[in-house]
């Protein structure tokens, strides 16, 4: 629940400091306590309660100092059921990455049936790809030895077990549709589908939830051309959007399920060393003379020079970044500061220790972004505070990012637009 007044933490501390608060009546001991710090949650446990407002934390705060933040206070049940039920969830999601690597491992590695099982404990029994693939690898052999069309018909109809096929490859001529048809009843890619069945088709409607527009890849073990999901059904898709994002989308035995993968396109390694959610980034340095390998990303593909003083990466391009005066710096050509997630990066050794520190203001200019440097203070209890120091230049071996948001009309939106389609049809 909300709580009253407001609260200020130290830096590596237990002590919390209320004003205006009711900590003797509103919190309790082994209860939780909640805030938001730059849009990132913070949960900690009470661990004693000295007044009204003063408590004290069973681990310490690791964060910059801050003061005047809103907070809510969960009492001891609240907080075991939230644990109960976050232990639950991550038990389940455990359980479907282990199925998950267990049936992929079968269908690649086994030649023979496999048994693929669901994490709601169920179980299917089928062909893996391994043994598809080896009860067709005789056609290429007969394909090369026999040249006449009597042969190959006949090689197709033994080794495929598709007299439909065999029969096709007999003919001095087939049709699209003739072949498109039984390409799809076998679940092979087909152009042009755009229905749900097997095959490979554009999209522009957004089907997944992730992107716009984009390329599907599906393959399900149906053996007719029905596009119906449900019971004894494996239905996969690939998800290639124009954005970058790849999605897998599954929906086995009519349970459906969408999960979005991450890779350089939309994630990034901060001056810590640590991954974080991407978009548009500026990178800002103090000059080209920044001593960093990783600078430009982990395949040193992912940012280019904007300027002296920063870089873009391909969804912040355009964006303008300069320097104002020591340990300030402006960004134009962006609307705000991301409205979620995460907004600045403290400027970290690339080994998960915080050299110097970050903040960004919004101002009519653009951008601000400030360095400070790390400011100690050992408190009359024998605390040891960081907090902001003097302006500084950011230091040669790390750098300070900043996430955005563009305009529509920017580089990275205006190539986000509807794909021209191609006409499958011959």
């Amino acid at each position: 629940m909300a709580a009253t007044g407001t609260i200020a933490l130290n830096a590596n501390s237990l002590t919390v400091t209320g004003s205006g608060t009711k900590f003797t009546t509103e919190a309790q001991v082994g209860g939780a306590l909640v805030t938001y710090i730059g849009n990132v949650p913070y949960t900690f446990v009470i661990d004693s309660i000295a007044s009204d407002t003063a408590l004290n934390l069973t681990t310490i705060y690791q964060g910059s100092n801050v003061t005047r933040q809103s907070f809510s206070l969960l009492d001891r049940g609240a907080y075991t059921g939230v644990n109960a039920e976050l232990g639950a969830r991550t038990a389940l999601a455990i359980r479907k990455a282990n199925y998950d690597k267990m049936n992929w491992q079968q269908l690649l590695t086994v030649d023979g049936d496999v048994t693929v099982k669901i994490d709601d404990y169920s179980q299917y029994t089928g062909p893996s790809w391994l043994s598809l693939y080896n009860s067709l690898s005789g056609i290429n052999d007969s394909l090369a030895k026999k040249a006449n069309s009597a042969d190959v018909s006949d090689a197709l109809s033994k080794k495929a077990n598709t007299s439909d096929l065999g029969k096709l490859a007999a003919k001095s001529s087939i049709s699209y549709s003739e072949l498109n048809t039984e390409l799809q009843r076998n679940s092979f890619a087909t152009r042009g589908k755009s229905t749900s069945g097997a095959g490979v088709w554009t999209f522009a409607n957004k089907p997944y939830g992730f992107s716009q527009y984009g390329i599907n890849i599906q393959v399900n073990n149906r053996s007719d051309s029905s596009d119906a999901a449900g019971p004894t059904i494996w239905q996969h898709y690939l998800s290639l959007g124009t954005d970058g994002v790849v999605a897998h989308v599954r929906n086995v035995n009519g349970v459906y399920g969408a999960d979005k993968l991450y890779g350089t396109m939309n994630t990034s390694t901060n001056s810590s060393g640590a991954l974080v959610p991407a978009s548009p980034i500026v990178r800002i340095v103090n000059n080209k003379n920044n001593t960093r390998q990783d600078l430009l990303g982990t395949q040193n593909d992912e940012y280019t020079w904007e300027s002296d003083f920063g870089l873009t990466n391909d969804e912040s391009e355009g964006c303008k970044i300069s320097k104002i005066e020591t340990g300030k710096y402006l960004v134009t050509g962006a609307t705000s500061l991301a409205r979620d997630l995460w907004q600045v990066m403290d400027c970290g050794n690339g080994q998960g220790r915080i050299i110097a520190l970050a903040e960004a203001v919004e101002s009519e200019s653009g951008i601000e972004v400030r360095c400070y440097k790390q400011k100690y203070t050992l408190t009359d209890e024998g605390d040891l505070t960081v907090e902001r120091g003097d302006l500084i230049d950011i230091p040669d071996n790390t750098w300070i990012d900043v996430r955005l948001e563009m305009p529509d009309d920017s580089i990275w939106n205006k190539k986000q637009v509807q794909p021209t389609q191609v006409n499958s049809t011959p």
